[in-house]
């Protein structure tokens, strides 16, 4: 029976570990796609075309605010999120609504000189 307990308070812990690891992707899924889709706003709003260059220097902005968190299949995945987050944020509600004022606030206070 007390080697049960154990396995059971092992468990436990366990999942808790996971938890708290998972807590800290999400988190930083967020940020990642908020990144994602300021960048993806001003394509929209504003035209922006960056060259590879300037995604490079994007990446690793993005990636070290996230502190290089996501693996690479949850950064794609992340992106794509945030591409269609993005265009149904700018088609129905347009570009001088709210949310995509914020996003563009983002792009312009973090990532706007970046792109020149």
């Amino acid at each position: 029976m007390k080697r049960r307990s154990l396995g059971f308070l092992l468990a436990a812990l366990m999942t808790l570990a996971g938890s708290a690891r998972a807590q800290m992707t999400n988190d930083m899924d967020l940020v990642y796609a908020r990144y994602h889709m300021a960048i993806r706003a001003a394509e929209a709003c504003r035209g922006v075309h960056p060259t590879d260059a300037v995604w490079r220097k994007w990446s690793a902005y993005i990636d070290a605010k996230t502190h290089y968190e996501l693996g690479a299949g949850e950064r794609l995945a992340v992106i794509e999120g945030a591409k269609t987050d993005t265009r149904i944020i700018v088609r129905r509600q347009g570009c001088d609504s709210d949310d995509a004022k914020d996003l563009l606030k983002l792009y312009d206070a973090e990532l706007a000189a970046m792109a020149k």
